[in-house]
Formats: C-alpha cells, sequence, structure tokens
C-alpha cells in the first residue's frame, strides 16, 4: 500500500518536474546485495520525545532479557526472550534513523482463499490502533518530519520509518504500536480494501506489471511466486474481517520478524526501549509455510500478450537458483556481464550495434526459493524476431566463449562497491541488514557473498550458463501493441531454439567451449582481500579540518565552483549546470536541450561512447547527463580514491563532445523511443496535457522530450550549435560534495576548466502566460483502460517568489498519508489508491495542483471531493497542528534526503545557478519555520481560484 502510494507521489513529481535522464544503469541495482529492491519493484507496494532509561536499566534489560548478541563490524544481533530478532547499526553521519519490521511472511505462504492477504495486512496495519485511530499513525510520523511506509513481496511484508534521529522514540513506538495492537475495524477494512482494488486497476493499465505478472505466471506454474502478491480483484472483495485476524495471528508474532535500526543513536539508550514495547508481545507457534516445490521445465514456454500500445515489450526468463546457493554470485555477475550498465554486452550489441530494442536489462533474482534470470525490456514490433534472436545468441554465447578478464574485473568493482553506495543512506542500510537476515538468516551474509564474488572465473560463468541456460528451462513473452502484433507463440519457441543451435554450431566449428556441464562450479577458496576491502568503508581521503561548509570559488573565465566536504563515506559526485531546458526552446527547436545533454555522454573527441561507459565502470563510477525545464547538465559520481580518473572523464564529457552523426542517430532512435514509450503512460499523458492546456505560449507547455518531428529534424550542426552557445563558464556551475580534499578539487577543476573561453549565454525570449481567466478542460480517452487520471491545477509561484515558501507548506498540507487529499478521498471514501497535491516552481511562473487516479464510475465523486477540499482550503485556511506538521515533514524530508552526496549537490547547484543562491541550503528550514497559517491563506486564494482552474482527465474509451 503506503510505498506504492509515496513511489507513486514520487513519480508524479518526477513527471511535473520534466527532468529527464537516460534510464539508470542498472549495474548498481541487480547485485545479490540489492535484490530486496528488485523484489519490491517487481511485486507491489504500499503507501514528542522521550528521556533516556538510564544505564542501569540498561544493564538489567541487557543481562537478563536479551541473549544471543552478534556483534560483526559494527553492528550487533540481539534476541529478546519472546523470538523477536533486533540488529542494531550505529552511525552517526547524519542526524537520521531508519527503523523496519520486517514480518517474515509473504504472499508464498498463503494458501487458497487467502491470495493477497499478506499485501492486505500491510495496508491495515496503518489504519488505526486503540492508541491511535485513522490517519494519525501517518500523521504523527510525517509532522516528526518523517516518512512511514511499507511494502509486500513473495517472502516478506515490510514497514518501515526514516526519521530524524531526534524522534526515534516517535517511531519505534508507532512500529510498535502497529504491529501490535491493530483493531482491523471492519468498515475501515471496507473502505481499505476498495483502495486495493483500485490498486489492482493500476497495475492493468501498466505494461512493465502486466509482463511481469505474466512472466511469473508462465514460469512458477506450482511455487506461490507464480501469484501476484497483490492477489485479484475476486480474491481481495472475498476477505473478512475474521479471515484478516486470523492471518494475522497466524503469522504476526515477535518470533516471526526482525527489528532494524540503523542511524545516529546509542544502542545503550535505544535497546532497553525495544525491549520495553516488545517484551510483552507473546511469542506464537507459528505453522509451516508450505510451499509447494516448481517442478524441473521439461519445455520452453511461450506467450504473447497484445494491448493497446504504443511500444512493444519483452521478457525473457531461466529458472535458477535461490539466494544461498553457491551459483548465486556466479549468476549475479553473469548477470552483470549481460546486462549490467552501458559496457554491458546486451546494452552494446543488441541495443547500440544493433539496434534491435529501444532498452535492455538483465538481472538474477534469487529469493528465499527458487528464482529466475531475467532479460527483459522494450522493443518496436517490427524487429521482435530478430531481437530475439539476437538476444537468445547472446545469452547462449557464455556457455562456449569465456568473459574476458576486463570484463571480469569491471563487474566485480561494481557489485563489491554496491556495499559502499549502500551505506549512503540509513535506509539502504537497514534494509540491506533485514533482507540478508530474513533470506539467508544471517545479516553477515554480505561478507561471504563478496568473498564469493571476488573469486568468480571465467570458467564458473560458462559451467552457469551451460547449467542453466537451456532451451527447456527458458520461458519467453512478449506484450505487443494490438495493431501490431508481429511474432506468434509458436515462433517464439522456433526462433529461439534456432538460434541456441546457431551458437552451438558456430562454437564447435571454431573449436570452441568443450562442454563442461559435468564439472561442479568451483569457486576458488584461495584467500583474497578485495571484497572485503571494497566493502569496508576505508579512511577518509583527507586529514583536513574542513568543517564541511560550502565553499564558492569563481574561477577567472567566470565558471562558479561550489564545493563541500562529507566523509560519511567514501564517495563523492559531482555535477556541471548549465541554464537551459524548455524555457529557452520554442516550438521549432523544441526537445533540443535533451538531445545535447544526451549528446555529451555518446562519445568525445578522444572516447568513444563505449570507452566512456568502460573506464566509468571500470572504477566504480557513474556518468550521467540530465535536462529538464530551466536547466541541462552531467553528473559523475565514484569512489573518492578514483576522484582524478573519474573527474577526467566528467571534463572530457562536458568540454569535449563529439557529435559523431552515428551517435546522433542512436540518440535520435533512444529519443523516439522515449517519447513513443510516453504513449504507454498514463500518468505521462495527463501531465503532457495539463501542461498544453495550463499555458498557451510558455515553453514550460513544452515536453522537454521534443515531438517526433523536432527530434527528426535535429542534425550534427543544430546540436553543435546549442551547445556552444549555452555550454560557457558565465552559465555553468560546478559542484563538487563528498570525501574529497578541497584544494584537490579546485585544481582539478582550474586545470581542467580553466581553459574555457571566457563568455556568457543569451538570455532566453519568453512568451509571458498570464494566469487563464477562465475554466480549461481537456480530455483523452484510451482504448482497454482501467483507471481515469484527473489533474487540476493552476499555475503558481516562482522559485525567487515570497509565496515559494507558503505553497511548499500548503502543499505538503494536502498531500502525504497525512494529508487532506489522503484522509478525505482515500482513508473515508476510497475513492483512489494514488491522491495528492503537488507543487512544481521554475524560473517562470509554475503550477500546482491536485492529482488523482481513480475508477471511471468513481469519476465525477473524485472530481467532486477534489474541488470540495480546495474550497474548504479557502473558506476556512488551515490549522495550527497541520502548519507544525507540515513544517516538520519538509525540514525533516529536507535532512533526510541530505544524506546522498549527489542530493546535497543537486540542491546547492540548482539554487546557485537559479540566482537563489547556494546559502538557502542552510536557510532553507528557518524560511520554512517561518510560515504561518496566515500566509498559507493568503497564498492559497492568490493562485487557487476555482473559476478559473485547469483540468485534464485521461480515461477509458468508452465500449461500444
Amino acid at each position: 500500500m503506503n510505498k506504492g502510494s509515496h513511489m507513486n507521489i514520487v513519480n508524479i513529481s518526477n513527471q511535473l518536474s520534466g527532468m529527464y535522464k537516460k534510464n539508470k544503469s542498472l549495474a548498481k541495482l541487480i547485485s545479490f546485495s540489492s535484490m530486496f529492491l528488485i523484489l519490491g519493484i517487481l511485486i507491489v507496494s504500499c503507501n514528542q520525545e522521550e528521556k533516556p532509561m538510564d544505564s542501569q536499566n540498561v544493564e538489567t534489560v541487557n543481562a537478563n532479557k536479551v541473549s544471543g548478541e552478534i556483534e560483526s563490524d559494527g553492528i550487533t544481533k540481539y534476541q529478546l526472550e519472546n523470538g523477536l530478532t533486533v540488529i542494531l547499526e550505529e552511525n552517526h553521519s547524519s542526524p537520521v534513523v531508519a527503523v523496519n519490521v520486517w514480518v517474515k511472511t509473504g504472499s508464498a505462504c498463503e494458501v487458497e482463499g487467502e491470495y493477497g492477504l499478506a499485501h492486505v495486512h500491510e495496508h491495515m496495519l496503518f489504519k488505526g490502533t486503540e492508541k491511535r485511530k485513522v490517519g494519525e499513525i501517518a500523521r504523527v510520523i510525517e509532522g516528526s518530519g518523517g516518512d512511514i511506509n511499507a511494502f509486500t513481496s513473495f517472502d516478506e511484508t515490510v514497514y518501515y520509518v526514516v526519521i530524524a534521529s531526534r524522534f526515534l522514540d516517535t517511531a519505534l513506538d508507532v512500529l510498535a504500536d502497529a504491529m501490535q495492537n491493530s483493531t482491523f475495524d471492519p468498515q475501515e477494512l471496507s473502505k481499505e480494501l476498495e483502495v486495493v482494488v483500485e490498486e489492482i486497476s493500476r497495475g492493468k493499465d501498466s505494461p512493465s506489471r502486466n509482463l511481469s505478472e505474466k512472466m511469473f505466471s508462465t514460469t512458477f506454474t506450482e511455487h506461490p511466486y507464480g501469484r501476484p502478491v497483490i492477489g485479484s480483484e475476486e480474491s481481495v472483495r472475498s476477505f473478512t474481517r475474521e479471515g484478516i485476524t486470523d492471518f494475522y495471528k497466524k503469522w504476526y508474532a515477535p518470533n516471526n520478524m526482525v527489528l532494524v535500526v540503523v542511524g545516529d543513536f546509542e544502542t545503550s539508550e535505544v535497546l532497553p526501549k525495544i525491549e520495553e514495547l516488545y517484551g510483552k508481545y507473546p511469542s506464537s507457534e507459528l505453522p509451516v509455510c508450505d510451499i509447494k516445490n516448481e517442478p524441473a521445465q521439461e519445455g520452453m514456454r511461450t506467450f504473447v500478450i497484445d494491448k493497446p500500445l504504443q511500444e512493444g515489450y519483452f521478457s525473457l526468463a531461466y529458472h535458477v537458483p535461490n539466494a544461498k546457493h553457491e551459483d548465486t554470485p556466479v549468476m549475479d555477475v553473469l548477470s552483470n556481464v549481460l546486462g549490467g550498465g552501458d559496457s554491458s554486452r546486451l546494452f552494446q550489441n543488441i541495443k547500440e550495434q544493433k539496434a534491435l530494442v529501444n532498452s535492455i536489462y538483465a538481472y538474477a533474482f534469487t529469493p528465499k526459493y527458487e528464482g529466475i534470470f531475467a532479460v527483459g525490456g522494450s522493443i518496436d514490433p517490427a524487429k521482435s524476431k530478430e531481437a530475439l534472436s539476437e538476444i537468445v545468441k547472446e545469452i547462449n554465447r557464455l556457455k562456449y566463449e569465456p568473459v574476458s578478464e576486463e570484463e571480469l574485473q569491471r563487474v566485480k568493482v561494481n557489485l563489491e562497491s554496491d556495499a559502499i553506495y549502500t551505506k549512503e543512506t540509513m535506509q539502504g542500510q537497514a534494509q540491506k541488514l533485514g533482507f540478508y537476515e530474513v533470506e539467508t538468516d544471517d545479516f553477515r551474509y554480505e561478507e561471504e557473498y563478496l568473498e564469493k564474488v571476488s573469486k568468480v572465473r571465467a570458467e564458473d560463468i560458462m559451467l552457469a550458463a551451460q547449467k542453466y541456460f537451456n532451451d527447456e528451462n527458458l520461458t519467453a513473452g512478449f506484450l505487443l501493441p494490438s495493431d501490431n502484433n508481429t511474432i506468434k507463440e509458436e515462433e517464439i519457441r522456433s526462433i529461439a531454439e534456432n538460434a541456441s543451435k546457431e551458437v552451438q554450431k558456430v562454437s564447435s566449428e571454431n573449436g570452441l567451449g568443450e562442454l563442461l556441464i559435468e564439472k561442479e562450479l568451483i569457486v576458488d577458496t584461495a584467500s583474497s582481500d578485495s571484497a572485503l576491502e571494497l566493502s569496508k568503508i576505508p579512511e577518509n581521503k583527507s586529514e583536513d579540518n574542513d568543517s564541511g561548509e560550502v565553499q564558492k570559488y569563481v574561477l577567472d573565465n567566470g565558471i562558479t565552483v561550489l564545493i563541500k566536504k562529507n566523509d560519511s563515506v567514501p564517495l563523492f559526485s559531482a555535477r556541471a549546470a548549465f541554464l537551459g531546458g524548455v524555457r529557452y526552446e520554442d516550438q521549432s527547436t523544441n526537445g533540443v536541450s535533451n538531445f545535447v545533454s544526451r549528446m555529451l555522454t555518446r562519445g568525445t573527441e578522444t572516447r568513444s561512447a563505449l570507452q566512456i561507459a568502460q573506464e566509468i565502470e571500470s572504477i566504480a563510477g557513474e556518468v550521467e547527463e540530465y535536462s529538464g525545464r530551466n536547466s541541462f547538465g552531467v553528473t559523475v559520481e565514484s569512489l573518492s580514491k578514483n576522484f582524478v580518473p573519474a573527474m577526467d572523464i566528467f571534463a572530457d564529457v562536458v568540454l569535449n563532445p563529439g557529435f559523431a552523426p552515428q551517435e546522433v542517430e542512436r540518440a535520435r532512435r533512444e529519443i523516439l523511443a522515449d517519447i513513443n514509450r510516453q504513449g504507454d503512460n498514463l500518468l505521462r499523458i495527463t501531465v503532457n496535457l495539463f501542461l498544453d492546456t495550463l499555458y498557451t505560449d510558455h515553453p514550460y507547455k513544452l515536453d522537454p522530450l521534443g515531438t517526433i518531428d523536432t527530434v527528426n529534424a535535429a542534425d550534427s550542426e543544430s546540436l553543435r550549435e546549442f551547445y556552444e552557445k549555452y555550454v560557457r563558464p558565465q552559465n555553468m556551475v560546478i559542484t563538487v560534495v563528498g570525501n574529497v580534499n578541497r584544494d584537490e578539487v579546485l585544481e582539478t577543476i582550474k586545470k581542467d576548466f580553466g581553459g574555457m573561453k571566457k563568455g556568457s549565454a543569451p538570455n532566453p525570449v519568453i512568451n509571458a502566460d498570464a494566469p487563464p481567466q477562465e475554466i480549461r478542460e481537456r480530455v483523452e480517452k484510451k482504448r482497454d483502460k482501467a483507471q481515469t487520471h484527473i489533474l487540476l491545477g493552476f499555475q503558481g509561484p516562482r522559485l525567487d517568489d515570497e509565496d515559494h515558501y507558503s505553497i511548499e507548506v500548503l502543499n505538503t498540507i494536502m498531500s502525504g498519508m497525512g494529508g487532506r487529499l489522503f484522509l478525505e478521498l482515500r482513508d473515508k471514501k476510497s475513492l483512489a489508491y494514488t491522491v495528492t497535491s503537488f507543487y512544481t516552481p521554475g524560473l517562470e511562473p509554475g503550477f500546482i495542483g491536485v492529482y488523482i487516479g481513480t475508477a471511471p464510475q468513481k469519476e465525477q465523486e473524485a472530481l467532486q471531493g477534489m474541488k470540495e477540499q480546495l474550497e474548504l482550503l479557502l473558506k476556512d485556511g488551515v490549522t495550527d497542528e497541520e502548519i507544525e506538521r507540515a513544517q516538520n515533514y519538509l525540514v525533516g524530508n529536507f535532512e533526510i534526503g541530505l544524506q546522498q552526496n549527489s542530493s546535497q549537490a543537486a540542491k546547492i547547484t540548482f539554487d546557485e545557478l537559479y540566482g537563489i543562491g547556494w546559502e538557502e541550503y542552510n536557510a532553507y528550514p528557518e524560511k520554512i519555520y517561518a510560515v504561518t497559517k496566515e500566509d498559507v491563506l493568503k497564498a492559497a486564494r492568490k493562485y487557487i481560484d476555482m473559476d478559473k482552474y485547469t483540468l485534464a482527465i485521461v480515461k477509458p474509451e468508452e465500449e461500444s
């Protein structure tokens, strides 16, 4: 529930911001240590300080009520008398703490009549206790500056809070209360089941979820992984309170839970509080989770789904073992060789060189029980057959041709560096510890896993490929447009089989790959420190007395440089940003900023695109471009010890883009595919429709991707002309944040960028739009869709307007799980799974409004409910309690969000570039807390006029 709500709100925010980045490399996502994240992506998700106890009580608790203490690398595991496992890790790098409760039961333990019950619990445990009524749980956490959420997977249900450490006691108390004292009120259950049905409907409109569910149900015919975690509308509507509470009594017991706390706290103070909160929670005899093993697949399985789509999608899956199996580290290395990053084989050979797919990925999904090795992506339907053949060939070559040592080492470095990147945030580390403890029964398993990764040989990969990549073990399927269904099920089988045979024949003729399948996969157990050296936090890069404050420099040529030291992890993030984006475009040049930004990483005068990818990935780094409504630029991040080589690549892509014609064509294909894919995203369609209606002449009406016509019209010459016009020193901010030496950073930037010729960029000519003086409405209808999307809004403030902070507070009062819209339209009326307000400021007047995704038959009620909430706001204003909650939430989330170097770099870069000044970084909390309820009401009445709103609706086409 709540994670789904939260993630959908995040997606809405991203769509409205107009910030586009090329699909981020999966290299740091698809490793075993990140598998819990994949599980959440593939399945479904949801949405007062006390004085510490004294040390005498701490000793009593530790001595008498906690047993089985295990300590490893600063992480301690305890077990309470009732069986609750507690894992604590102190980390004082940020004033933030993450609290997770992992219930070791997910959808896999459900029996007939229960399908979807684990997920419903994820919803209901936040719907009130004896102590806290409906909506109060979220309001308490958000009012303390935190986020509360949950997600359900096949094997576990996870509830979590991320919050400022000064409110840790609140987080512990709220989660303990929800776990033990939820009321499962019948009326609230009835309402929430309607919300889950809306969630199911939303999934029906998602191509990725349609394809994923069909792939799993086809691959797993007996095992419960073949069932969707969320259940079906029929099963959900059949649930009763008795069935819900029976399931709760069966599985929700302390001896079936793991509590993880990571962050800024003292163990001696927190452990007794945990014992006090959970110590009286009675253990119970747990039933056996009766998992039916999946029989060995004896023949290729295929499927084809057709829907009214703009683009095609594909998925291939092979059965592979579970998380703790000895082959899993090998499969993770293998998956990264195939699909981990821009230098991977599938990306380079299938996407870039042969242009057969629009996007492609590979990962090994290895949960508690049997998993899958998957390859998938998006495709032009006309290329389905050839793409399938070439993908299967690429997979099968691993059976016969050993991977190079260079590939092997590059992949290992990225997998091993995951351990460091995860430590950037408290929640990342907490989820990792919980995942290892639940899936492998050992929170310390990462060390063993990384050791195994470091020993993987080319021969091991060949053996694994021979063991698992067989036609009879393959499931392959396509999701294609109804009017462009280019492949049949029987063709999938014959194409894949012929491709496998062809690779075997060619390899045999070339004397490659004597079959080694009779051998065992052997992971060398000789001593090696490579994995441990990477996974443990090394010493700081520098020993200076830098205070960590931002320092600003201006180079002789006019480039503004911002440097901020952060030694919490041995990483750094750098960003170069330029004023640009759609604000500098018109109807004829729309999309040029995005196109130019993509060209920056597609080769320089001395490096090809492949060389850039290989070099940055070999040092566990990533270089990315981005473009939005007001700016464009490049980011880089890597390990601190690789600062110099990473910055060399960064400077090269910024200063020396090649704009090679063949790379222009590849970027063009990629952008056109992105534009086409938007036609399958109803939220994106709704946002574009809203902005095109709200603005008449202003460039904010334009899609940052551009149009098919403008993208096709661009060429090397026009792209280089835009680059040379706007990539100028006085239109540029460079920011570096991380575990770096300030003097070294400044000298490196001077060396790399000091030679740029001094100059400024021309200002854009912008047609200002007055706010609409009438109601504007637009409706689009789409075939075979399940939900209606409604977006109602208005023009809003500029970033530098005095109303900016008041509108931020107002937006928070209306949005979030504790906000008015969620409480009134979701909790009370069950009108939606996702409902929120939004605010996107700009250098010109931005936009504000409300959004809901609802069932078609609820459209008018939902729209009326949105209007009523806005009218009530204008009539009565907001309360002191709402102001305080919103202020605490904004400031708390500001602190939480700045755990990562990249987040800090983005904040201070954009504030400086947009003329607000980097100092806003320090002033933000004070300005938020200065907002009064009178300010909020004044701002609301200034921008919200119910006689002059803009309304965009995207809805299903009525069946004739």
